[in-house]
């Protein structure tokens, strides 16, 4: 087996990168630093091309931030996009730190970038949002069919050019949000279609690890048990496993994401301060592995299909039967507010705000301007700041509850009163009581 190894970088002080990007059209491997990128040759062996100081347009914290392409970060706590223009780093985005698709999955599509999954809010999250470039603002992306995976959380994922595979992971119990599930279903998503289909039960229980993708079927990826490397074939529905070696040990503990580029292996190592470039190729990595197991990654039984349909079909119909009257309907139950069996997580003047509005127009009431305000009273700031601060806390109320309730109407309504246009009211929109 021959290795080749690479000195990338030394440093005076202790500073590692945030993030990597590399650009197979141009071979041009980028780092991210707290204030500076720099760009590598890969063509040169890594020789650098050159460090660029980072001037900002508003003050920021690149440690939240990673690579889109090489051209744009995003934010890993919510919507924030920025570009890279030259020296300077310019917000582009005109959302917020949502916090609603933390670790979910990112990546690009035909110049979109797409999110899948996430967590946030006490809930896992099994919908696509894309970034708009003509708005600059994140939206829900429309899909078809009557199958959709579970709301999950740390599962393996595979992407192609067309499509999306889902492979395991953990669902959250619905009465106790300490307590998770292994989830045994396997899916797939077609972008052409915009549909998921079912693919099976898997064999063995999968979660979230490192992927390295080989060609639109093959990746490498780890057994989180043993250490071992896995080598799927995601259209032949089969798993190798072979044994760990020491080189396999590597790859798996990269400081940066490994990539395969021109039939070599490029993975990298952060030792006394010093980050190595290390590269294999394809050819002698395999060869040098010695298989332990080989197996089907998921069961596809079409009487296991059946039986899921007709388990899903009883299922349906009881819900529709106990739960009639309160589907799409926000319901108060010991104090707690629900939608559609989601429990919708209030806190601070956000719950005092909707506590009184949702209780006043439960009784075809609606509320006065000047008693949402003294919520927000204080008396170091003047009406003005006061009243702004109320609009902003209820639109953010809004968004919040657009994206839980996946809707795009207003839940709390600001209505002017027929007598005196200066007086305004505040309701709940009456298509959810």
């Amino acid at each position: 087996m021959k290795l080749i190894l690479f000195f990338l970088l030394s440093f005076q002080s202790i500073e590692k990168p945030i993030d990597s990007y590399f650009d197979s059209s141009d071979e041009i491997f980028y780092l991210l630093y707290d204030e500076k990128i720099e760009k590598y040759s890969l063509e040169s062996e890594y020789k650098l091309l050159s460090s660029i100081e980072i001037k900002y347009s508003i003050n920021l914290n690149l440690k939240n931030f990673k690579f889109v392409d090489q051209h744009l970060l995003s934010n890993n706590l919510g919507g924030e996009i920025l570009e890279i223009r030259g020296d300077s780093i310019f917000r582009i985005d005109n959302s917020y730190n949502h916090k609603l698709q933390l670790g979910s999955l990112e990546f690009i599509r035909n110049d979109t970038i797409f999110r899948y999954g996430g967590y946030g809010f006490f809930e896992n999250r099994n919908f696509f949002t894309y970034y708009n470039r003509k708005i600059n603002s994140w939206e829900f992306l429309n899909i078809k069919g009557d199958i959709i995976p579970e709301e999950l959380s740390n599962f393996l994922y595979y992407k192609t050019k067309d499509n999306i595979y889902i492979l395991g992971g953990f669902t959250i119990d619905k009465f106790n949000n300490d307590i998770i599930h292994k989830n045994y279903n396997s899916y797939k998503f077609d972008f052409k279609t915009k549909k998921w289909k079912h693919l099976g039960k898997l064999n063995n229980h999968i979660e979230r690890n490192l992927i390295i993708p080989l060609d639109n079927d093959t990746f490498f990826s780890f057994n989180k048990q043993n250490g071992n490397i896995l080598k799927f074939n995601i259209n032949s529905n089969l798993i190798e496993e072979f044994y760990k070696t020491p080189t396999t040990k590597k790859i798996q503990s990269s400081f940066l994401k490994p990539f395969v580029h021109n039939d070599n292996l490029h993975f990298f190592n952060y030792e006394n301060n010093q980050l190595n470039f290390n590269s294999i190729s394809i050819k002698d990595f395999e060869s040098s592995l010695r298989k332990t197991d080989s197996r089907n990654i998921y069961k596809n039984s079409y009487l296991f299909l059946i039986g899921i349909c007709l388990s899903f079909i009883v299922i349906v119909f009881s819900i529709i039967v106990i739960t009639k009257k309160t589907i799409n309907k926000i319901i108060k139950i010991n104090g707690l507010y629900f939608y559609n069996f989601k429990r919708l997580s209030l806190r601070g003047k956000e719950e005092v705000v909707f506590n009184i509005i949702f209780n006043q127009s439960r009784n075809n009431v609606k509320v006065d301007n000047r008693t949402i305000t003294e919520i927000f009273y204080d008396e170091n700031l003047n009406y003005t700041t006061i009243n702004r601060r109320k609009n902003e806390s209820i639109n953010k109320l809004n968004d919040k509850f657009k994206i839980l309730l996946k809707t795009n109407k207003d839940i709390i309504l600001r209505e002017q009163s027929e007598i005196d246009k200066r007086e305004i009211f505040y309701s709940i929109n009456s298509k959810f009581l």
